[in-house]
């Protein structure tokens, strides 16, 4: 498959892109809660997860549009 070189950039800089972000991602998944957690803390409502699940079917939006500008 010939890509031409445009499509090929894009194609280095989105999976350039995705390895940060899911690097970033895993990294903070991995990180331990503090040792100083508080019981009266709030947990995690659904609403701040969908809130989470908007934002980046927004962010993949915005992405897909800057496709077409390329």
């Amino acid at each position: 498959m010939e890509l031409e070189p445009r499509q090929r950039n894009a194609l280095i800089i989105g999976t350039l892109a995705g390895a940060v972000l899911g690097a970033g991602v895993g990294w903070l998944l991995s990180q331990s809660a503090p040792e100083d957690y508080d019981e009266e803390t709030e947990p995690v409502r659904p609403g701040e997860i969908l809130k989470i699940v908007g934002a980046s079917a927004v962010l993949l939006r915005q992405l897909d549009d800057l496709r077409y500008r390329f």
